[in-house]
């Protein structure tokens, strides 16, 4: 068995080394993302782990070329998945595993710093500590707001029920019934009570057809004009151009966008979209590390190998998504 894995860093690097000494499994790692350029070096290997880039979304031939070196295996190294053309992948007998689960934790505590630093406005604060009275900055309690959640998997749940534990009044939506959530006390309503009840909403979906965009011009204009808006899902869930347009209307009290729209073919300061973010007050902008602790990547890298390994040794693996 032989492994290839892409976007290595240095810190990964680690963690691969020691899962290969103790599994007895060849891995090559490549520092650089899987591309046309580099899809060469695929050749005469079992399985990918990688990031895949947009372009896995449309080019057929990225498959086709993988299929031909003896590919059978690609092992997603994260819990979305939006970047892989499943029709594809399947057309070219090609199994995709990804990663659901890791240290929710880190994105759970991410996202509840975000909510306590916006309601008490301290990315003003830092941005104007020389030259503003604090009088012009009075925060909010967390007790005194509500807070709803979209999407109540085990990281919106863990969001919620924490939330909850601090004092909030949470709302949450979901697909299905919650019972060990609204068991808590904690109440689930319809996406339309979530936009127009919420003080702060915080977004925890993966990204498919129905979450495109699901935070649009009507949706967003259904939300309080002072609402805080929280975003460590991914970027296109917003319309982005629609949510800045309500921002220079003066609405939306305090962003947290951890994912923007396009961060990865634009990289991420040098997106228009951060540039016109920017400008306004109580923003936290951050380059989709909610999850970056040294826990939560570990659990990526170890996962993404075991799936690799169980699919390419057995034929199965518990993270499937398509086989």
């Amino acid at each position: 068995m032989k492994l290839l894995f892409f976007n290595a860093s240095i810190i990964e690097q680690r963690l691969i080394a020691e899962w290969s000494a103790t599994h007895g499994v060849s891995v090559k790692t490549v520092a650089a993302p899987l591309s046309h350029d580099n899809i060469g070096l695929t050749h005469g290997y079992d399985a990918l782990i990688f990031y895949p880039s947009r372009a896995f979304q449309t080019d057929a031939t990225l498959y086709q070329q993988l299929a031909q070196n003896g590919i059978k295996q690609l092992s997603i190294k994260s819990t979305g998945y939006d970047n892989i053309n499943l029709t594809y992948a399947q057309h070219y007998q090609l199994t995709v595993t990804n990663v659901p689960n890791y240290s929710p934790e880190s994105v759970a505590h991410f996202t509840i710093m975000s909510i306590l630093m916006l309601l008490r406005q301290l990315p003003e604060q830092l941005r104007t500590a020389h030259t503003v009275s604090r009088q012009h900055l009075i925060g909010k309690e967390l007790t005194d707001v509500t807070v709803g959640i979209y999407g109540a998997g085990r990281l919106g749940s863990l969001v919620a029920k924490t939330l909850h534990f601090m004092g909030a009044r949470v709302l949450f939506y979901a697909r299905t019934p919650k019972p060990a959530l609204t068991a808590l006390g904690l109440t689930q309503v319809s996406f339309e009570t979530l936009l127009t009840a919420s003080d702060v909403l915080s977004i925890h979906v993966p990204l498919n057809e129905t979450t495109y965009h699901r935070f649009n011009a009507v949706t967003l204009g259904k939300m309080k004009d002072d609402a805080i808006l929280i975003n460590t899902a991914r970027g296109s869930v917003i319309d982005t151009a629609a949510l800045i347009r309500y921002v220079r209307q003066g609405n939306f009290s305090g962003l947290a966008l951890d994912a923007l729209e396009n961060e990865d073919t634009q990289g991420f300061q040098t997106n228009p979209y951060y540039q016109a973010l920017q400008a306004f007050e109580n923003v936290i902008l951050t380059p989709h590390i909610a999850y970056y602790t040294s826990a939560a990547v570990r659990d990526i890298v170890i996962t993404a190998l075991d799936n690799a390994y169980d699919v390419i040794s057995t034929g199965i693996s518990d993270n499937v998504v398509l086989n």
